[in-house]
């Protein structure tokens, strides 16, 4: 997927201020430069959580449509970065969930006379995605903004507080609550599956 062209952009230099008040006066240089800016962290944010096979295009294009329709409740312009990865996070929880009831769909339809194609490994993504999936659903969104950022995009504390405008303590604290929620999901699952995605730590 092509995110940039050679040529010089209206709007490169823009801090991400201008960019955000531009765009919601319907400025297409300051939305173009938003798509350039932010589409490969989305893009990636898509790639490392849900594999390869996924069609990344589409769930960036949907990311960037839904920052366009609300960026009027962008509170403050300074934190479109933070902004574009809240979309973002919402959109990959959306489609691991839509991912989950297909799958359940397809269990409960009647066995057909071909045996299955699915592989045991096939059968382990699919859970740890519902579980991620679950555990993500569980978190409001500040919390999954930090948490996603700093485990699953692999940025350190001080790069997740510099990207979401709010200082380390806070990141610390969102990452404690986050964790807080994750030792809770953990302790109501079955044994076996605390065992499979976890350890057999208690």
């Amino acid at each position: 997927m092509g995110f940039a062209g050679c040529e010089a952009r209206l709007g490169a230099d823009a801090d991400g201020a201008t960019l955000a008040r531009a765009a919601l006066v319907g400025q297409v240089w300051a939305q173009r430069e938003i798509w350039f800016r932010f589409a490969p962290m989305v893009y990636g944010i898509f790639l490392r959580a849900l594999g390869p096979r996924h069609d990344h295009d589409d769930l960036t294009q949907e990311v960037f449509l839904r920052i366009f329709r609300k960026l009027h409740t962008l509170e403050k312009a300074s934190a479109i970065r933070s902004f574009v990865y809240s979309v973002a996070v919402r959109v990959l929880s959306e489609e691991m969930r839509r991912f989950t009831c297909r799958r359940r769909i397809m269990e409960q339809r009647p066995a057909l006379s071909t045996p299955s194609t699915s592989s045991p490994a096939n059968f382990e993504i699919r859970e740890t995605m519902e579980c991620v999936q679950r555990c993500l659903d569980g978190m409001d969104d500040k919390c999954r903004a930090v948490f996603v950022l700093r485990y699953l995009d692999g940025m350190k504390s001080r790069e997740v507080a510099l990207d979401l405008g709010i200082s380390q303590t806070s990141v610390k604290r969102y990452l404690a609550k986050a964790r807080a929620f994750i030792y809770q999901f953990r302790s109501n699952l079955d044994t076996a599956t605390r065992s499979r995605f976890f350890g057999g730590g208690q």
